[in-house]
């Protein structure tokens, strides 16, 4: 693509626009009213871009997230035409993008589904014209395919802070966790869960000092999008074994709204958004949380322009975006914590609105220190000493628990990248 100055800065101002997220479609091809690929004055600046989803847009969650993501990418780039297709199995995912690519002739594709890896190795030898962007995967598996990136806006950060949110709320001193997979990513952020409410547990005085912290871990769903099976486990967590903060990593809102179903029998339990706002949703539609304690939500967004503005202008380069904490926020060093913005928007990742009620004074602080903490680099939770255990795909322990973050050792990318071991508070069920 040739593009003059004017051409180059039309597109810039035009990234530089205020945001506007589109509607929401419920079928499976959607053109989302379509843009056409135009610049912001008529010329030539065009870019045709796909995106690939894993779940369905209502899903409240990981795919939910995506698409207000890429909505807000299609309103700030008015020369941006896309498209969607939701609900695409990952035995499925190369056929269908191939048949989109044959059919509509995309310059970008988006596949936000780690099991779309082995498709997309496919696709990108076949159309070396086309980038293709792959979320959640190892930019490892890609290196000699110069048109593919991989990004990801990363929670390791967040499931810390509601580590140490669940610490400050509970009183059983036993927490849990549902996972979808035990894969790496969500390993890491089990961990940081545990570590998180250890500490917690540590400020505030509470549980023998962390030590008699519990971190329940349920079988995995095998499956991201499994509301029923996330019902069943929170129920098992807070029945079996008097649970009464539940994380959990699946794409609805189920275990959040079992969480709130307690309230009504006189049992509190408390429980996080996942990707998007669910405490805002629910309030949308007439109710108000009393199980919302805070939890980790994601804009795709700055992400998805960042992207793509520099493919349009032709300076694309291989990436492998890790967007954390203060990544894509207009100022990341760290305020003090009577003017820190955890619990509202910022950047690419940032924390679920604060649960005052449920969170003691002495908790919010420390939460806000170490949010702000993070944005500028100050402080990594995987800081040693940690001590764990490695496990199977399944959870089983393969060893007993021994150091696996010396004294002053802070993990770098690889080790959290491709975690396999869980904390030693934590137990697999």
């Amino acid at each position: 693509m040739s593009m003059n100055r004017r051409d180059f800065l039309k597109l810039a101002g035009a990234a530089g626009a205020g945001l506007v997220v589109g509607g929401f479609g419920g079928y499976l091809l959607s053109n989302a009213g379509r843009q056409q690929a135009e610049g912001a004055g008529g010329e030539g600046i065009r870019l045709k871009a796909l995106w690939i989803y894993v779940g369905p847009v209502e899903d409240y969650g990981w795919t939910r997230a995506h698409h207000d993501g890429h909505m807000g990418a299609r309103g700030k780039l008015p020369w941006l035409e896309s498209s969607y297709v939701e609900s695409v199995s990952e035995d499925k995912a190369y056929d269908i993008i191939k048949a989109q690519l044959d059919a509509e002739g995309y310059n970008a594709v988006f596949a936000t589904s780690y099991g779309y890896m082995d498709a997309l190795k496919r696709l990108a030898a076949e159309y070396p014209e086309v980038r293709f962007y792959h979320c959640s995967g190892p930019w490892e598996e890609f290196k000699d395919l110069p048109n593919v990136s991989t990004y990801f806006a990363e929670f390791y950060q967040l499931y810390y802070l509601n580590g140490l949110a669940a610490a400050g709320a509970t009183e059983t001193c036993n927490l849990g966790y549902i996972p979808a997979f035990l894969i790496p990513e969500v390993v890491r952020h089990i961990n940081a869960y545990v570590i998180g409410a250890v500490e917690g547990a540590r400020v505030m005085g509470k549980c023998d000092g962390g030590r008699k912290i519990r971190v329940l871990v349920t079988p995995p769903l095998n499956s991201w999008f499994a509301p029923d099976k996330a019902r069943e486990a929170a129920r098992l967590l807070v029945e079996t074994y008097d649970v009464d903060v539940i994380a959990y990593t699946e794409d609805t809102t189920a275990v959040l709204e079992t969480a709130e179903s307690y309230w009504d029998e006189g049992v509190k339990v408390y429980s996080f958004s996942h990707y998007t706002d669910m405490y805002a949703y629910f309030k949308s539609q007439g109710k108000t949380l009393r199980s919302h304690l805070t939890g980790q939500i994601s804009n795709w967004a700055p992400i998805y322009v960042d992207l793509l503005v520099k493919q349009a202008a032709g300076v694309y380069e291989k990436v492998d975006v890790w967007a954390r904490l203060g990544d894509y926020t207009p100022i990341r060093w760290a305020r003090s914590p009577s003017e820190s913005r955890a619990g509202s928007p910022e950047g690419a990742v940032y924390l679920a609105p604060l649960n005052t009620e449920a969170i003691p004074p002495r908790m919010l602080e420390h939460i806000k220190l170490r949010y702000e903490q993070m944005k500028e680099l100050l402080f990594e939770p995987f800081t040693g000493p940690i001590r764990g255990y490695k496990i199977d795909a399944q959870g089983r322990p393969q060893e007993e628990a021994r150091m696996k973050v010396k004294e002053g050792e802070r993990l770098g990318r690889n080790p959290l990248w491709t975690m396999d071991w869980l904390h030693e508070n934590a137990e697999t069920l």
